[in-house]
Order: C-alpha cells, then sequence, then structure tokens
C-alpha cells in the first residue's frame, strides 16, 4: 500500500493526482470546513449549492457520486455523509469503515481523503490501513502532516511492508497574523463562444452511489 500525507491547502490538491476525491460531510457543519471546504472554494460553491438544494445532506450512511469537473485533478468525487459531528469517536469511526468499504465495492484503487476531524490520528490511521488491504493508493491531506506520520508509524508496526510518503506543498506567509489557504487563480475558460461568451459543459447532476454485488477486489479486508 502506497500511503502518502499531503498538507492541507489548496497546492497540495492541485499536485496530488488520484482517480477519485473522497468528501466527508457532517449533517451540521455549515459552512463546508477542512478538505470540503478547499474544494468548494475550488468549485466556486458548488458543494454549498448541493447542501442548499437537498442532494446532499450529510446525514450518516449517505453516499453521493458526482463528478468534480475541470477544476480539479480526478475523475471521481465522493460525498459521504457521517450525521452529526458531536458523535461518539467509536460511532465517526463506524461510519469512515462504511465509506472505505464503499469505495472498494465501487473498484476505486486510488483515493485523496482527509480523515473526519474529529476523529484521533491514530484511529483513523488504523481503520485507514485495516480497511485498504492490499497493493492500492492513498493520499491523505491533514493540517498537520507529521502529527498523521507519528500516528501511522505507531499503529503501522507489525503490520508488514506499506509505503509512506510525507509530501511539503509551500504555503503562502500567514496574513494578519493567521494562517489561511492560498487563493490559488482559478483555471480560464477552456472556450468561449464568438463574440466573448464564456461556453461552458454542463456538469452531469449528481447520482446516489448504489454498489455493484460483492466482487474480489486488492481492498477488501481478509476475513
Amino acid at each position: 500500500m502506497d500511503l502518502t500525507f499531503f498538507p492541507l491547502t489548496l497546492d497540495a490538491i492541485d499536485q496530488a493526482a488520484a482517480e477519485s476525491i473522497c468528501l466527508f460531510v457532517a449533517a451540521d457543519e455549515r459552512p463546508l470546513t477542512g478538505l470540503a471546504g478547499l474544494v468548494d472554494w475550488r468549485l466556486q460553491a458548488r458543494l454549498s449549492r448541493l447542501l442548499r438544494g437537498g442532494q446532499v445532506t450529510g446525514e450518516k450512511g449517505e453516499a453521493v457520486l458526482t463528478s468534480p469537473g475541470a477544476r480539479l485533478g480526478f475523475r471521481k468525487m465522493f460525498l459521504f455523509g457521517i450525521g452529526p459531528s458531536s458523535q461518539p469517536e467509536e460511532e465517526l469511526q463506524r461510519r469512515l469503515a462504511e465509506a472505505l468499504r464503499k469505495l472498494a465495492d465501487a473498484g476505486v484503487q486510488e483515493a485523496a481523503l482527509q480523515l473526519p476531524p474529529r476523529l484521533s490520528p491514530e484511529t483513523g490511521v488504523r481503520t485507514l490501513l485495516e480497511e485498504m488491504q492490499g497493493p492500492g493508493r492513498a493520499v491523505v491531506f491533514a493540517p498537520e502532516p507529521q502529527r498523521m506520520v507519528a500516528a501511522f508509524s505507531k499503529v503501522a508496526r507489525g503490520k508488514g511492508r506499506i509505503e509512506q510518503r510525507t509530501v511539503k506543498v509551500p504555503s503562502p506567509p500567514p496574513v494578519g497574523g493567521k494562517h489561511e489557504p492560498p487563493m490559488t487563480p482559478l483555471p480560464e475558460p477552456e472556450s468561449q463562444e464568438p463574440g466573448g461568451a464564456e461556453k461552458k459543459a454542463p456538469l452531469p447532476a449528481p447520482q446516489r452511489y448504489v454498489p455493484m454485488p460483492a466482487k474480489q477486489n486488492v481492498f477488501k479486508k481478509k476475513k
């Protein structure tokens, strides 16, 4: 398993090429924060519109698959509801495990994600290693990647050889004494209609994820 840790910045998201990006959304977290908040910024509040329109609620067990569009370097975007943010850690761990199993059922071999912030690093990394078995690749974003590396080193002892890397992406200096996420310029429109009118390709509507019948895959947990 190739496990890579990235800082939680827009620059890092742009560099973290992976097949799919996985976002965890709490039912009572508005506005979105963390990785979901940065993705929402890059997509010009598209996730916020899905929340306001009721296509995404954040309730536990919810799973929505949609296209991230041309503004992100991922082919698929999964949104998983985890329920209230104040739930016990055991319940939050269960929501994370369910989401990882759904990714495996969907045949996802490369996933970029941020572990739910209220989950301890050790518990989050342990769940990640237990549910994503085999030769795969996971990109983990974190405000403090070194804490995740320390948790990984503690949890992975005795679990065999697992590749892990930490990638450092420089961020701009703090503004006003506080660290703020970098505002990366959005890409120019791919094409324009005559007269300068922007031509936008419609994004496919989000769809509820329905897992395929169980099949053998490299991430399936060994019984």
